[in-house]
């Protein structure tokens, strides 16, 4: 019977700690490259520099729009300012190794 008593409260407890875990959504390239194309538009020249780390910004904190952001989120994003968009550009937006590098390389480096 302990043993039983011992499986349901071990469940228990792992439904209880999986509800106070905070988001866990993953960057998304369909949303950093369908930016990139809009701010290639409504930013031609030197603005178009800018559109990588707007961009970035975007589609991070837009993971979760109904929930608080935290610091994880701008842990992430300065990561993925610092480490993911070196070589991104609006004409080679290199958006599945944006992702890989936000996902992994942030992901791992900003867990709370």
């Amino acid at each position: 019977m302990e043993g039983k008593n011992m499986k349901v409260i071990s469940l228990v407890l792992i439904v209880m700690f999986g509800m106070f875990v905070g988001k866990s959504a993953a960057f998304d390239k369909v949303c950093y490259v369908g930016c990139l194309a809009k701010c290639a538009i409504t930013h031609p020249g030197d603005k178009m520099l800018i559109c990588p780390v707007k961009c970035l910004g975007k589609c991070i904190f837009a993971l979760a729009p109904n929930t608080v952001t935290t610091q994880n989120d701008y842990c992430k994003f300065g990561c993925a300012v610092s480490n993911c968009v070196k070589n991104s550009t609006t004409e080679d937006t290199r958006g599945d190794e944006v992702e890989y590098c936000v996902n992994s390389r942030c992901g791992n480096m900003c867990i709370n």
